[in-house]
């Protein structure tokens, strides 16, 4: 038949851009469960060092505590736990990881679930008051992540909870990936005007390419957000292991320029709990 042949590689080529797109949204996915777990386990690390080092450091200035009750609260707001269960959960993790099951089985990494959901929506997004999900805590963080994953709140038409959480049963990418699946039973499929099916299925495919580069230059954001996590935990980590070894252990002993190292591994603190609270851009 005339332009059979035309509608058979423009239906192979939006095949092959649709399996790249879930492709590539799924590695997107295990960024942002990456970012999430680098996240909370780097910050539990780091509050047990500095509260560590201040429980040992006589006259500790008050600025100290205070940025690690910062950190606290930002890793309360990421995970919607308070820090005993944060801290009972860290722990709980790392036995694992010694048994052979891997930290990752904690995090909620490429599975499904409230912790992916919370994975997904401190790293993207915003709820459907507006608000950056990220800021929200507990059980309200959960059901705008699940309510943002199903298309938004029913008030402003979107599926709400019940849909997120029909999303996050799926097996395939969370959410953005579900609109390619859905091509293959659009009408034009079962269309005789073959011309006119291999130019909607080019055309298609073209979007669908377009989408999966802005999946991955978001993803490669997401990358930089857990790489920036992980230098300021490695400097503070540095910074608390250089005092430890080589300062007094009483903070009104420490010289000029100990005080000011300190105030530097202050700001450090400070820093890292600002870079919990950053989202990235879904430019989708």
């Amino acid at each position: 038949m005339f332009n059979h042949e035309y509608k058979k590689e423009a239906q192979e080529k939006l095949r092959r851009a649709v399996e790249k797109y879930q492709r590539d949204c799924e590695y997107l996915q295990n960024a942002a469960g990456s970012l999430y777990q680098t996240r909370v386990n780097r910050g539990v690390e780091i509050i047990q060092l500095c509260e560590n080092y201040i429980n040992t450091l006589a006259n500790s200035p008050k600025e100290f505590s205070k940025v690690v009750t910062k950190l606290k609260f930002q890793l309360k707001e990421i995970t919607g736990k308070d820090w005993d269960l944060i801290y009972a959960a860290h722990n709980s993790n790392v036995a694992a990881a010694a048994g052979g099951a891997g930290v990752m089985a904690g995090a909620g990494v490429a599975c499904f679930g409230p912790a992916a959901a919370m994975a997904i929506a401190t790293t993207f997004g915003t709820a459907s008051t507006g608000t950056a999900i990220a800021s929200l805590s507990g059980a309200a963080a959960v059901n705008a992540a699940l309510a943002w994953l199903g298309g938004g709140a029913l008030t402003v038409g979107g599926g709400g909870m019940v849909a997120g959480n029909a999303l996050l049963a799926l097996a395939g990418p969370i959410g953005w990936g579900i609109g390619g699946v859905a091509l293959a039973g659009s009408a034009f499929w079962t269309s005789s005007e073959n011309e006119k099916i291999g130019r909607e299925a080019t055309n298609r495919a073209i979007e669908i390419e377009g989408d999966t580069a802005k999946v991955n230059i978001t993803k490669k954001e997401v990358n930089l957000l857990e790489g920036e996590t992980v230098k300021l935990a490695n400097l503070i980590h540095s910074g608390l292991q250089d005092f430890k070894h080589n300062a007094p252990l009483n903070y009104l002993d420490f010289s000029p320029s100990l005080k000011k190292m300190l105030a530097n591994l202050i700001n450090s603190i400070n820093s890292l709990s600002e870079s919990l609270k950053k989202t990235v851009d879904l430019k989708m």
